[in-house]
């Protein structure tokens, strides 16, 4: 039987409709999804990863940084590694030590039960680079999170999430969370590109476009990943049973 972690992706204040500052359409229809898959009952994870966007006031990646351009403008910029690309710009969003940046109170309440099995990622945290995936983050424990690492220190060669789910004995990965069209659908691809079975939960996630979406599950599954209980299919639960166990 695989060896399976669950990946709950930035499932914060700051993407919930109604209030989130850059809230994924219907993004709270995934809670009761995740309450399900964080049932001690019904499932036996040995590994929860929860990952955060973390990011300081004036990140690269807010549209606040670079006036006079508006959120959703695509401008060019350089990051801290002098790379240049185009920037998706965003509200101001998950600034640390905002209520934004936490994590929805149902979700950190029931991660609580799991005890030492549940570790953060807090990715976006480098005030000059942008990460998208739970593998770009720092690792930290979950009941009393570390502060970001110094922005002027040197970025690991090997991904702390990658390197822990291998020292756990991880071979599979299990992802739900927001948005899919993004922080989830770039995780998934970090995930395949370090060699972890990859699956995705279709009702566990919601994107910002239902057709960049789509779009997402396609390169997703064109790389050897699996969706699960996309376009309404029931039975995902005992399909997601059968390929990682359960209780």
């Amino acid at each position: 039987m695989p060896k399976a972690a669950l990946i709950l992706v930035d499932v914060q204040y700051d993407f919930l409709p109604p209030d989130g500052a850059l809230a994924v359409p219907n993004g709270r229809e995934i809670l009761p999804v995740i309450e399900g898959l964080l049932n001690r009952d019904e499932w036996d994870w040995p590994v929860i990863i929860a990952s955060q966007d973390y990011h300081p006031p004036k990140h690269i990646s807010f549209a606040s940084s670079h006036p006079p351009h508006e959120p959703f403008s695509k401008p060019s910029l350089t990051n801290a590694n002098g790379e240049e690309y185009e920037q998706t710009l965003w509200p101001d969003h998950c600034v640390q030590g905002t209520i934004g940046a936490a994590i929805e109170k149902g979700v950190r309440h029931q991660i609580k039960v799991w005890g030492d099995r549940v570790k953060i990622v807090r990715k976006g945290s480098n005030i000059g680079i942008e990460a998208y995936s739970a593998f770009e983050g720092y690792l930290t424990e979950a009941i009393d999170p570390a502060e970001p690492p110094s922005d002027h220190e040197p970025q690991p060669a090997e991904s702390p999430l990658t390197r822990d789910l291998r020292d756990n004995g991880v071979d599979t990965v299990v992802i739900v969370g927001l948005a899919s069209d993004f922080c989830v659908k770039s995780t998934a691809l970090s995930a395949i590109d370090a060699s972890f079975r990859t699956i995705l939960v279709a009702p566990g996630m919601r994107g910002i476009s239902s057709s960049d979406e789509r779009d997402a599950w396609a390169k997703i599954e064109g790389l050897g990943g699996l969706v699960v209980g996309k376009e309404g299919q029931g039975g995902w639960e005992r399909r997601l049973r059968d390929i990682v166990g359960s209780h």
